[in-house]
């Protein structure tokens, strides 16, 4: 492993985590490309590793197709989905299966750094920028929760090589039943006689 992909996947893993930490999360979801060493996480997590265009592990499947419940994942990981030669966009089904309120944290590589032009040569400007990383998620209705200095160096082009974005689900609004009124009924009888006095 070149000293500079290993110093890469570092800063990955810890603005990953910086990503979670604010967080309480139980278990996450990674999604991220067969080829891809995954980040040092404190985290339990189920990994679906993808090609260019399905799922190829745990199970073979279109994208469209994740075997998992709507609403049932608590936190999801996308790493790296937007290569150039990976064809689908994920975002879609995590919108599907993550749960309201649920954490998403995207990373890829910033095309405009010198590391992604090294290791992708003129494909690196297949990967989205920053402001096109945030209107992908702002789309799908994610509540984008990106700390200042984080939009600051993502809006620099080749500050930082690699961009995260953290999102939430937004939470389900409570149902609201409406209240029907029946009609007031008389009671038929006779008035209680009252002793009251004005002064």
């Amino acid at each position: 492993m070149p000293a500079g992909f290993a110093a890469l996947q570092r800063l990955e893993t810890g603005l990953v985590q910086a990503g979670f930490g604010a967080f309480r999360v139980p278990w996450l979801l990674e999604m991220a490309p067969t080829a891809s060493a995954s980040p040092e996480l404190p985290l339990e997590r189920c990994r679906i590793l993808v090609d260019a265009s399905r799922c190829r592990w745990p199970f073979v499947a279109g994208l469209g197709e994740l075997p998992l419940e709507n609403n049932s994942v608590p936190a999801a990981l996308l790493r790296h989905v937007w290569q150039p030669g990976i064809r689908i966009n994920p975002l879609d089904e995590i919108a599907r299966v993550l749960r309201p309120g649920g954490i998403l944290v995207s990373v890829t590589a910033n095309p405009w750094h010198r590391l992604a032009w090294r290791e992708l040569g003129r494909h690196a400007l297949g990967l989205p920028s920053w402001p096109q990383l945030q209107v992908m998620h702002a789309r799908r209705h994610f509540e984008l929760a990106v700390p200042a200095a984080s939009q600051l160096r993502g809006f620099v082009p080749g500050l930082t090589p690699v961009l995260v974005l953290v999102a939430r689900k937004p939470s389900e609004p409570a149902r609201v039943e409406p209240i029907r009124f029946r009609q007031p009924r008389m009671v038929r009888g006779t008035p209680a006689l009252s002793q009251c006095r004005a002064a």
